[in-house]
């Protein structure tokens, strides 16, 4: 099995560097057959990291309305919405590439959601105390559902 975790965000905007925290602490963990990478959240590079892979998870930051900085959200691709109030910091995000990946034949065998609400993403290095909190506990998550 092959498997594939993209972490996604700017490590120098605050909490939108979770995606990239939580990468960094899965790639610590040296695991065979499984590419960690991080990523802008552009859709074509999201879609070329996880073409041909059995699994692939994506961590990203979210920004909603009224957010709980620190709390986890799961989706499968099949329950990824549309439309949502949510907001990436990457102006396009996960779900345009999912449906440009479906329209190209290119998604990965399962592939699975990890969202964080975050509240600060001004400039600057570091993660806040509640968001930095769910890093290692995410990173062990996503090792499980790399199987």
């Amino acid at each position: 099995m092959t498997g594939v975790v993209l972490g996604i965000g700017n490590e120098f905007r605050q909490d939108d560097g979770v995606g990239v925290a939580v990468a960094a602490e899965v790639r610590g963990r040296g695991l065979p057959d499984v590419r960690v990478l991080t990523i802008d959240g552009e859709p074509s590079r999201m879609i070329d990291a996880w073409s041909g892979a059995d699994v692939a998870v994506v961590v990203d930051a979210v920004k909603l309305t009224d957010p709980v900085p620190g709390r986890v959200h799961r989706m499968v691709v099949d329950d990824l919405p549309g439309h949502v109030s949510a907001t990436s910091s990457h102006g396009l995000g996960v779900p345009e590439a999912v449906e440009l990946a479906r329209a190209l034949d290119r998604l990965p065998g399962r592939l699975v959601l990890y969202t964080v609400e975050v509240d600060a993403t001004g400039f600057g290095v570091g993660l806040t105390t509640p968001v930095a909190a769910v890093v290692r506990a995410l990173a062990d998550t996503v090792v499980r559902e790399l199987g």
